[in-house]
């Protein structure tokens, strides 16, 4: 989530990069949303990679979306909230053993303040520690979700 300058309906989903990912799925058609979370989560764990602001906001909110359906609550107060949460019943959001071990090496990475823009980004704002609390949250509900 890129530094807000106020507090966000939804920690998870409100930056622009999670709405554009959004949209993105939403009007997909190929039956691929379980790919594409994948590929927003691999992103994050690219090898000698900088972490753009942007792609940990996708990321965050892949993995906000993969664990809806254990955890609802990370939907709460998003934006057209009822519809995501009814289109989410019709697409591929499994949490498979795969995209559950992408999720929790993604949120150890972004947790690295080392080539990472996003937390420099949050660390100069102030808000770096709110933005931790929004990846432990996640980690902790992929911890809940495989039965740990």
């Amino acid at each position: 989530m890129s530094a807000p300058t106020t507090h966000d309906a939804n920690d998870f989903l409100s930056s622009a990069a999670a709405t554009s990912l959004l949209a993105e799925l939403r009007v997909s058609t190929n039956g691929r949303i379980g790919d594409r979370l994948s590929q927003a989560i691999r992103a994050v764990t690219r090898a000698s990679s900088t972490l753009p602001p942007d792609e940990v906001d996708s990321a965050i909110a892949a993995i906000a979306l993969l664990l809806a359906a254990t955890d609802p609550t990370v939907l709460d107060g998003a934006a057209d909230e009822e519809a995501l949460r009814g289109w989410l019943h019709h697409v591929d959001t499994e949490l498979t053993p795969g995209r559950r071990l992408k999720a929790e090496a993604a949120l150890a990475r972004m947790e690295i303040g080392d080539n990472n823009d996003w937390y420099a980004a949050h660390e100069s704002s102030g808000t770096l520690p709110d933005a931790l609390k929004v990846i432990h949250r996640l980690r902790d509900g992929l911890h809940d979700a495989s039965g740990g």
